[in-house]
């Protein structure tokens, strides 16, 4: 049985020392969320309104990865609190 190794995405290290605005955007370049957005977009007139923006939290979700942000409550301050973040998002 034979073993296939994955090459990795990103150098880690490199992707770290970009600056956040240049990492986001490398990492969200090489992402495509569209399978994403098929799932979680709103199909019906139940639920969630449709304003929202579903691939800016997308987005935000993998940006939480990226800054090692531990939970959905803190992303969310974040979000508030960083206009910046919240621009790169």
């Amino acid at each position: 049985m034979s073993i296939i190794r994955q090459g990795s995405l990103f150098d880690l290290q490199e992707l770290y020392n970009l600056e956040p605005p240049h990492r986001f955007e490398a990492v969200f370049s090489a992402i495509d969320i569209d399978p994403i957005l098929a799932i979680v977009s709103k199909k019906s007139c139940y639920g969630a309104p449709v304003q929202l923006n579903y691939p800016a939290m997308i987005y935000s979700l993998v940006a939480r990865i990226t800054e090692r942000i531990p939970t959905i409550k803190d992303l969310v301050q974040r979000l508030k609190h960083d206009y910046i973040f919240r621009l790169d998002c």
